[in-house]
Order: structure tokens, then sequence, then C-alpha cells
């Protein structure tokens, strides 16, 4: 097991990611689906679309983090020139579409970003009409398809690779306990996905009021549930600052404990250390981006700008990095599908700074993700992300 908090001196040394490795495989592919031509040696032009101007200074600071993190990955790459254009959409979806049309006014040939759902259906709406694709860094499934592909980490990228942990573990009767209420439900939604795609089967699914009284009450017939069906594994979709660390102790009273449950999270943990040091989650896991990956660029961007970057930054550099690896491949190979349907889906995929990345048909992305495992107030690698899809089981 590998600890997730390394010193600088103990990181690898960032080598800047080369686009014939960043591009996981390239084929010969045909020129189907939207993406309008595009000469790859001359300088493309990308508009990169942030939530500036909102009014809210959070968004405010998480939009520079990715301009920040896009123009640390323009200059990294070799071989590909683009010509990357910020567009300030605030949280307005009707502003949104309006930049968007200005944008491929001034001859944007590809979109990076919005980042809110909202912004992204109003994006993808207007750049359909000309034909243009859009990268958003959304995680919102249901804004993915036809022209918008979302490279945000989903509850469905989670929930398969936790589910395969548990399967490849021996561990394929899985229970998924969640809140009552619209993030409950998707988590519940993504379970599902995971269990098919990943062979496990799920064998209970039970919710509770996000309130003290009635969470209390219904721990023991959460409980009861889980033991009847004999479930090996429990996924938790709350948060470590919802009812998440309330529902795992009350199942502790209750009988249902790591000790002889896989516990296992949707959302990330270590954003507390209260939660990595509650003995009822001794043991459980959950999945972050490639952390080895991510600690490199958090420490390259921390040395250009003095601060750490937003965990988001890194899809901006990535999705940056995407467009120059598909520039570069067109250009080898004279073509002028440059982001076409088929060049995004390449089943090979793509890696950045937050590990594998592939795009499928519907919009959605497939990931390599890390699992991780609470482990005395700290939270350590138990299951490496992988480098390639090859051997990823769901995938």
């Amino acid at each position: 097991m590998s600890r997730i908090r390394l010193s600088a001196a103990r990181l690898l040394a960032f080598v800047t990611l080369g686009f014939t490795a960043l591009f996981i495989s390239a084929c010969d592919m045909p020129v189907t689906g939207p993406g309008a031509s595009v000469d790859p040696t001359k300088p493309v032009i990308v508009a990169l679309m942030v939530p500036y101007d909102s009014g809210k200074p959070l968004n405010d600071q998480l939009a520079e983090n990715l301009v920040n993190a896009a123009r640390m990955a323009q200059s990294d790459l070799q071989g590909a020139t683009i010509d990357l254009r910020i567009y300030n959409t605030g949280a307005d979806p009707v502003r949104a579409a309006a930049e968007a049309e200005r944008a491929i006014g001034e001859g944007a040939q590809i979109i990076i970003g919005p980042l809110f759902s909202g912004a992204t259906s109003a994006v993808g709406t207007v750049a359909a009409k000309h034909n243009v694709n859009v990268l958003s860094f959304s995680n919102t499934a249901a804004v993915a398809g036809g022209n918008v592909y979302i490279m945000g980490v989903t509850f469905q990228n989670l929930a398969t690779r936790l589910f395969g942990y548990a399967v490849n573990n021996g561990l394929p009767n899985v229970g998924v306990v969640y809140p009552e209420g619209v993030n409950g439900e998707a988590g519940k939604a993504a379970a599902e996905f995971a269990a098919q795609r990943t062979g496990a089967t799920l064998a209970a699914a039970a919710s509770y009021p996000l309130n003290m009284v009635g969470l209390s009450e219904a721990a023991p017939t959460i409980a009861k549930t889980l033991a009847d069906n004999r479930v090996q594994a429990v996924l938790f979709t709350d948060t470590p600052t919802g009812g998440l660390p309330f529902i795992a102790a009350a199942l502790g009273t209750n009988g249902i404990t790591p000790r002889n449950t896989q516990f296992m999270g949707l959302a990330r943990w270590d954003t507390s250390t209260e939660l990595l040091n509650q003995p009822s989650m001794q043991g459980g896991v959950f999945a972050v981006p490639d952390p080895s990956l991510t600690a490199q660029f958090n420490q390259r961007y921390l040395a250009a700008h003095g601060t750490e970057p937003h965990k988001l930054a890194a899809i901006a550099y990535d999705a940056v990095a995407v467009v120059g690896a598909l520039v570069k491949t067109a250009q080898a190979e004279g073509a002028t599908d440059t982001f076409s349907a088929a060049r995004l889906t390449d089943p090979g995929g793509f890696i950045g700074v937050n590990g594998i990345i592939r795009f499928t048909p519907d919009g959605l992305n497939e990931r390599g993700l890390a699992v991780l495992k609470v482990d005395r107030g700290d939270a350590v690698v138990v299951d490496p992300a992988p480098r390639s899809f090859g051997g990823l089981l769901g995938y």
C-alpha cells in the first residue's frame, strides 16, 4: 500500500506528457459524427468557457484556476499549436449560450467547458447548430450526448470502480445505502449501472431521511435488510458533511460494521480528517483520480502560481491536453476530421494529470481510478489506478 500524503522530495519529477503517449491508441478512423473540418497544421482556435463574473467569489477563484491549468497544458503542448481564448459565462445559461455564439463566430473550432450543467446544455445546443463539439467540465450525465462530451468524474465512474474492486476481492453481493432526495437517487442509479457493468449483484437498496431522528429510526431496518440479503459490501452515497458519519455509526450499533461488511463510498472521504479518524469508517474504501499524477500536477501548479489548485483545475489541463493530442494525431495522418466523434471516442483513450480517460458515444466518460482505504486517520492506496483500459473491470 502506498500513502497518498507524499512529501515534495518523494514526488516523481514531472515529465511533460508528449502526445504520442497522451493519445494511448491512435488508429485509422473514418470521418464520422459531428465535428467541423479542421486543418491541424494551422493554429486551432479553442474556446475555454469558465464561470467568471457570476457574482460569487468562489466561482471566480475556480475560474482563475481553470484558466491557469489550461494555460499550463497549452505551454506543454509539443507539435500542436492552439489559440486558446477565454469566454466568461458567469453562472447563467443564457449568457453561456451567447458566449458560445460569440466564440464560434470568432472562429472557435472546439469548446472546452463550461462547468455547470445548465450552461453546458445551453452551449451544447448552440454549438450543435454549427457542427462544433464540446468538452464540458460537468460531471452530470444528463447533459452528455450528441456533440457534448463530459470530462467530470461521474457517479457512474466511481461506483463502477468500487463495484469492480468488490468483485475482484470476492465480495460480489453489494448493497447501496443512500439519503432520500435527488442526489441519493442519483447515487442509487449509479450503483445499478455499476452492477450491470461489473457483474456484481445489487442485493439490497435502502434509503434514510436526512435528519437525525429519521436516520436513527431507519438504521435498524436498514441493517436488517443488509443482513437478510447477505450483503458483503455496501456503497454509501452520502458525503462526509452530510449524513455519512451518522449512518455508518448507526449501522455499526446494529451489527453492520467494516469488520463484517466492506464499506465503500461514492464521495471523497479524505476531505474530512474527522471522518478518516472515525472508528466506524476504518477499513472503508473510496475512489479518486490517479493520486500520483494528481500530486505531480498540484506541485507544478503550486510552483507556478504560489497556491494549491482547486481540485477541479486538473480537468481543464486534461481537456487542453486531449485537444492537443487530437491535433497532433490528425497532423500525422494528414486528416481534417480532427475533433470528430470517431477520434474523440477512440477506445484506447487518453492519459492526463487525472489519469486515463476515454469518451463513449453517448458523451459520457470512463476513467481509471485508484481505490483508497481509510487507515487510522490516513487514506492509503490499496488498488492503484490503471494506466490503460485493457484489463479494467467493467470497461
